[in-house]
């Protein structure tokens, strides 16, 4: 989020206004140059800017794009706008991490951070199945608000993006997993009052 205060002359005290932007970067592989894209735009604009960061990191006929974002239908439907076949789509690990972490109380009470930190070692040798059943032992009731039932969130989470869950690959060809880039590229844009949870795993 960043503070912005309305354009022309100040008469008084100008009325500031709390807007999200969106950030996006590339980064060739085994290179340290970073390329950094932001905007308050719509969707079409932010996979715009991400198209421009990827080729002023090296994007060509020949590139494949590995892609990163937190599972946003919105960013996957880019990445193939944007990248069609050369970009693959990976969910972030720390993001699908949260959702683990979230249910590890309800799945095993007396032993959460096990379970949870588990689920993540499977996820990472490519045993996402092992995961979705594990899950789906302990769903809460069909009834069950959704900001109560948070085994049920994670289930249908990573049961909708079996096919951008494919960790073994990235750690294999030395992609990332986590979204770190950005994360470090927000800086002092985001809201001073904001609390961003830490990594897990």
């Amino acid at each position: 989020m960043v503070c912005t205060v309305a354009a022309g002359p100040r008469k008084g005290k100008k009325p500031r206004d709390w807007k999200e932007i969106r950030l996006t970067a590339a980064q060739a592989l085994g290179k340290t140059q970073k390329v950094y894209g932001a905007t308050f735009g719509e969707v079409d604009e932010v996979g715009r800017r991400w198209g421009h960061c990827a080729r002023g990191a090296g994007w060509g006929l020949n590139s494949q794009i590995h892609a990163l974002g937190d599972g946003a239908e919105w960013i996957r439907l880019q990445t193939k706008e944007i990248f069609g076949t050369q970009g693959t789509f990976l969910c972030d690990y720390y993001h699908v991490s949260e959702y683990l972490a979230d249910a590890a109380p309800s799945c095993r009470t007396k032993a959460p951070e096990q379970w949870r930190r588990t689920q993540q070692k499977r996820l990472k040798r490519g045993a996402l199945q092992k995961v979705i059943d594990t899950l789906a032992e302990h769903l809460e009731p069909a009834d069950t608000k959704e900001e109560l039932a948070p085994v049920t969130n994670a289930h249908r989470y990573l049961n909708n993006r079996t096919d951008c869950l494919d960790y073994p690959r990235a750690l294999r060809l030395g992609l990332p997993i986590g979204s770190g880039m950005i994360e470090s590229g927000i800086g002092m844009s985001c809201r001073p009052d904001s609390k961003r949870p830490e990594p897990l795993g």
